[in-house]
């Protein structure tokens, strides 16, 4: 075990004393999902369907070197950690189904507000990490409307949540679900309005999915090693290109010429 207490640099990454660690990579995803009243239907069973498949996916990733956590933050008229408020777990390859609130208020800022008090190493899900190398994280948001807690394009939220270091640190994915989502929302989370995705239909939900956890996977087969301690560790930025072009090689084993394609819009009805 490692006595030192450790804390993020710019890049999202953890510099550890290397006194008795064992150097593990640890690459954590966070999911957050959208299960507010708009999202019942076809929607949420798109995406409970697509999550099935990706913790089987998840589940044969580690091995000795590296390992993939992952939690699930639900948003809708309230926030759960529906992985629990212990921290980020490995995965067994079982999904628990998410079911769509009663409500149809989306709660976005409230659930940014939560997501940065767990992106912490004091107080947050990574106090797990003492003697392991944590790469960048990456995050996963799944929507289909606007906020209602506040401003609509999630400003209150993301403003929040632009002074951690873990957020502006990680890889972090949109994905829209249907025509009625919020794109300025969605771009307002990610930075980048190519890391917004459409889904608007299964295929479209799990393809997407699919190039992220494959970026996971190269992120933490990519992850450094050393383990040395510095005192003034260069910033690692997250290179967003790897995001990119995983999604993309998933859509063109599809022979699917365009991620935001209108596939069949009636799978959302």
């Amino acid at each position: 075990m490692c006595e030192t207490e450790f804390e993020p640099n710019d890049g999202g990454m953890i510099v550890i004393d290397p006194v008795e660690c064992i150097n593990r990579r640890i690459t954590p995803i966070f999911f957050m999902i959208d299960n507010s009243k708009s999202m019942e239907g076809s929607k949420m069973a798109t995406v409970n369907s697509a999550m099935e498949e990706i913790m089987n996916d998840l589940k044969n990733f580690n091995n000795a070197d590296a390992e993939l956590r992952f939690a699930v933050l639900s948003f809708g008229v309230e926030c759960r950690w529906e992985t629990g408020e212990g921290g980020l777990i490995s995965c067994d390859g079982f999904w628990n189904e998410l079911s769509a609130a009663d409500v149809g208020l989306t709660c976005f800022n409230t659930a940014c507000s939560e997501l940065k008090e767990k992106l912490s190493g004091s107080h947050g899900f990574f106090k797990f990490a003492a003697g392991k190398t944590i790469t960048p994280p990456v995050l996963v948001l799944m929507t289909d409307g606007n906020a209602n807690d506040g401003n609509k394009d999630g400003e209150t939220g993301i403003a929040e949540l632009s002074g951690n270091k873990y957020f502006n640190g990680s890889y972090k994915v949109a994905i829209a679900i249907g025509k009625e989502a919020n794109q300025k929302l969605c771009e307002n989370f990610t930075g980048d309005k190519e890391l917004v995705y459409t889904a608007y239909n299964s295929l479209a939900l799990k393809k997407i999915l699919e190039g992220v956890i494959k970026c996971s996977v190269a992120v933490s087969s990519s992850g450094t090693s050393d383990t040395q301690v510095i005192q003034e560790p260069d910033p690692v930025k997250p290179r967003v290109d790897l995001v990119k072009r995983a999604i993309e090689e998933e859509f063109e084993e599809e022979e699917l010429t365009d991620i935001n394609i209108e596939i069949d819009d009636n799978d959302w009805d």
